[in-house]
This record gives structure tokens, C-alpha cells and sequence, in this order.
């Protein structure tokens, strides 16, 4: 009876999570939800869907910051809030992000930092020996956080708001950027920014070596998955955390 009332309560979660999914984002990513989450927790499959915010496209609406100031990190900043702990770049990623010429996009009240993104214009180390680029004029926007006080206050959004129009004054066109597909909090605040499926990235490890397949859309738009030469000291640079 025991083990019983165990299985239903595992199905019932499963069921629960399976509506929250198709309520969150359709019942056509429940397929691709299962397979990411299966995929992760019993081999080394791993799912991302990869998504474009284009500056040409209808422009999110100004956020009512107040007293929230939203602008590109110093490099003294940076080094300031690296911390395996309060937020989510170690002192190492930091100093490899800055040496490729990467840049810190936060959201501050006061001289705290609330929520921040990554932005590259050349190659980024995703894992171990892999990394990603993106084609000018597009910008690789990755590894988003926001501090788990401020969460669901739409922080990450006026970040982006804010990021988008200093961009834009740069010549970029557009922000790219990839989320795990059963992750489901960025990938619901990616679709209700108007973020579009551009394709997919499934990685997984074969005879101890990692491989990947990326669809067409991808290439289409200038996003690339390649090994990279020399090992980056940062061994994944986490994206799935947040994003577009």
C-alpha cells in the first residue's frame, strides 16, 4: 500500500508538471519538455532551443524603472559581484568573459545589483570544449540571473529593454540567445517578450566525447556551435538560468 500511494503521487506530479507546461507554453513543448528532462536525468542528452529578439520587431513598451538604474557593468563591478554564491559567475568566468571583450548588462537599485546579462559579439565557451557564436550584426546574449528576492518583478525584462536600445545605437540588430527546453520560467518570459524559435541544439556525450546536432534555423541566423582550440578555464557558461 505503501509503495502504491508512491507511485500515484509520482504520477500525479508528473501529470501536474505536464499541465503546467502545456498551460505555460502549449501542448506542442510537452513532447520536447519530457524528452529534455528524461534526456538530463538518465544519459547526457541535453535539448536548448534557441531564440532571436529582433530590434526590427514591434518594441516592448518602457518600463517604469523608478529608482532602478539599468547599464553596462565596469570592469571594477564586475570583479566586485563575482560570487560562487549571491550570484551566479565565479571570479574565473569573469575574467575569461572580459578577456574575450564580453559585458555585463545589470539592472542596479542603489548600488545593488538586482539582475544581470551577459552579452558576447564573438565566440562564447558554453561546455568543456565547446563553444557558440553568433554572426554581426547580432548580439549572444547569455548566462542571465536575477537574485532570488527580486525574482517575478519583470527586472530581467527592463534589462533587456534597456540593453536593446544601447545596442541598437552600436549597429546591433538583434539579441540570440539559447534556454534548456524544460526550463520553463526563462522560456515562458522569452515567449511573452516575443522572443522567436529560430531552432535547436541537442548535445550529447559519445564515447566520452562531446557531439552536437543543430538544426537548419540556426545557421539561418548566424548561430554557431563549434569546438573550440584551447579549453576555456570556465567550463559551461550558464544560460539557462534566464534569458530572452
Amino acid at each position: 500500500m505503501v509503495e502504491s500511494r508512491g507511485v500515484g503521487s509520482r504520477l500525479g506530479d508528473l501529470l501536474s508538471r505536464v499541465r503546467t507546461v502545456a498551460r505555460r507554453l502549449g501542448w506542442a513543448h510537452v513532447f520536447l519538455w519530457w524528452c529534455a528532462a528524461l534526456g538530463r536525468r538518465v544519459s547526457s542528452l541535453r535539448i536548448f532551443i534557441v531564440l532571436v529578439h529582433s530590434f526590427e520587431a514591434a518594441p516592448l513598451p518602457p518600463d517604469e524603472t523608478g529608482e532602478l538604474v539599468a547599464r553596462f557593468l565596469t570592469t571594477d563591478e564586475v570583479e566586485c559581484y563575482a560570487s560562487d554564491e549571491d550570484f551566479r559567475y565565479s571570479q574565473a568566468f569573469a575574467s575569461d568573459a572580459l578577456s574575450r571583450g564580453d559585458r555585463c548588462f545589470g539592472v542596479f537599485y542603489g548600488e545593488t545589483l538586482l539582475c544581470y546579462c551577459w552579452y558576447a559579439t564573438g565566440a562564447a565557451p558554453v561546455f568543456e570544449d565547446i563553444e557558440v557564436a553568433v554572426a554581426h550584426p547580432s548580439v549572444y546574449g547569455y548566462n542571465a540571473y536575477t537574485a532570488g528576492s527580486h525574482r517575478g518583478k519583470g527586472l530581467h525584462r527592463i534589462g533587456v529593454v534597456a540593453a536593446k536600445q544601447e545596442y541598437r545605437r552600436e549597429g546591433m540588430r538583434g539579441f540570440i540567445a539559447y534556454i534548456e527546453a524544460d526550463n520553463l520560467a526563462p522560456l515562458t518570459a522569452a515567449y511573452r517578450m516575443g522572443e522567436e524559435l529560430a531552432g535547436f541544439v541537442v548535445f550529447v556525450k559519445l564515447f566520452g566525447r562531446l557531439r552536437w546536432f543543430a538544426t537548419p534555423g540556426c545557421r539561418q541566423i548566424g548561430f554557431t556551435v563549434h569546438r573550440r582550440r584551447e579549453p576555456s578555464p570556465v567550463s559551461e557558461s550558464r544560460l539557462s538560468t534566464g534569458q530572452f
